[in-house]
Order: C-alpha cells, then structure tokens, then sequence
C-alpha cells in the first residue's frame, strides 16, 4: 500500500498470472499488470509513479527500473496499468536457475510523489508468478532466450577473450541473416577455444572406449569444427551446402557450449 497520509492511501494489487515477456534480440520487455484503488484525495489527484523489481527474498537483488509514469488517483476509482521492464538473456537464464522449476518469485518496489503537496509514499508488492505462466512466457520467446543464453561474456584477455568475441560477432551477423558467414565467425571462435584447451590430440584409430574424458571434448570439437568448415564452401562436397538458422544457431551455441567447458586454470 502507498499511505501518503493518515487518511491518503492507495492500495496495490498485483495479478502475476497476467505477467508478460515481450521477445527482443538480447533484451526483452517484461510487463507487470497491477491495478490501483486510492482513498482520500480531495484535491489534484495526478502523481507519479516509479518502480523497480526486484528477485524477492532469499537471493534479493535489483533487476530492472520501469520507466517513470503519471497517473491520476481519482478517490474509489481504479486504475489499471501495466510496469513494463527491461531484462536481458543473462537475467532470464539467472532467473530460471534460481527459481528450479517453481514459481518465479519477486517483489515490485513502488514509490509516489504529488506535485500538490509534495508528499511520497513507497512500498513493497510481493509477485508470485505461476510456475506455468512464466514457463509459457519463456516458450513465446523460443530461440531469442534458449539460443543467446550460451553466448558468454568476454575474459580480460587472451585466447578466450578472441573466442568470446567471435561468438558475439557471430550472434550480429546471424541476426542480419548472413547465416554462413555466423558460422564461419563460429570457426574462428572454436579455433580459439582449441588454443585455450589442454585437450589432447585423437585419432580415427582410437578405442572410443578408452578415450579419456578430455580426449572426448576434443572429438566433440572436431565433429563440430568439421561441420562448420562446410560454410566457407572451398570444396567440390561442401559447396552446395546451404545452413538454416536453425543450423547456424546450433553451432554458434556449440561453439560457446565448448568455451565454457573450457577450465579456467588452463587459459
């Protein structure tokens, strides 16, 4: 509740089953619908609005700042709006590993201020979104979330920081639709977690068995490399070879999959 005075309040509710993602590239607009009810004001009822959201209690952290709105309090009148948050694919991948399958749960923080007479008001608004309200929301996204949440961040330096790099200049030239020229950045990228990697070499002569569990990365780095190889077209079996999206997501997400198996004392 907002209580601006003894007899000046504004009750806040929430209804997290009308929660709603709307996809972008690497940012996504989260909005949150809450409908207001004041009581007691005789007198200029605009008042602005701000509010933040928060990962609620035990891993309480700030998320994002909705942009600033001005709405009118209106006694026994209410007023519905929505919150609207921006959230990137590293938000929503930490979000998920925290909330492990249960319900999302956060808290919207409020705050109110009357140019009239200058008086504020904060508070605090618990939202629990349904575990399958917030499953579907994730859906609608598809590949925009799933697909961008392996890209990681670049390291300070050296033969990772190039890898993460290429990976995410293979993400802008995937988002331009240059699908075979992703792919190739992808390349560069997987040939930089090589020289990152203390994987030993393999032969097509090797017991698979008995490959040992670096030996193993480094078949799943061949296989990958190979398959990528084709989109530079520099042969007479690979220069048909046409890559979908789909396919150039695939091996962009790989590539990154392969940087992070990566341990960081060996860089």
């Amino acid at each position: 509740m907002l209580q601006f005075g003894n007899t000046q309040h504004v009750q806040v509710r929430i209804d997290p089953t009308r929660a709603n993602l709307l996809r972008g590239f690497d940012v996504h607009r989260l909005t949150i619908s809450a409908e207001l009810l004041p009581s007691g004001f005789d007198h200029d009822p605009l008042c602005e609005l701000n509010a933040d959201i928060h990962v609620a209690h035990p891993n309480e952290r700030w998320l994002a700042t909705a942009k600033p709105m001005r709405v009118s309090l209106a006694n026994h009148s209410s007023t519905g709006l929505r919150f609207t948050f921006p959230l990137t694919n590293r938000q929503l991948l930490d979000l998920e590993e925290h909330r492990a399958g249960h319900d999302l749960l956060l808290e919207l923080e409020i705050s109110g201020f009357r140019q009239f007479d200058h008086s504020s008001a904060e508070s605090r608004e618990q939202v629990r979104v349904p575990a399958s309200v917030w499953q579907n929301e994730l859906e609608r996204l598809g590949s925009a979330f799933g697909f961008a949440l392996a890209i990681p961040l670049p390291a300070p330096n050296g033969a990772r920081r190039d890898a993460a790099s290429f990976l995410q200049n293979a993400r802008r030239l995937l988002h331009d639709g240059e699908f075979d020229k992703a792919i190739g950045s992808a390349r560069q990228a997987m040939e930089r977690v090589l020289a990152a990697a203390d994987w030993p070499p393999i032969s097509r002569n090797d017991d698979l068995h008995q490959r040992s569990q670096a030996q193993r990365w480094r078949a799943i780095y061949k296989a990958a490399f190979d398959l990528a190889s084709g989109a530079e077209h520099a042969d007479e079996i690979t220069k048909d070879f046409a890559y979908s999206r789909g396919e150039a997501e695939a091996l962009i997400a790989i590539a990154a999959s392969l940087l992070r198996a990566v341990p960081a004392p060996s860089l």
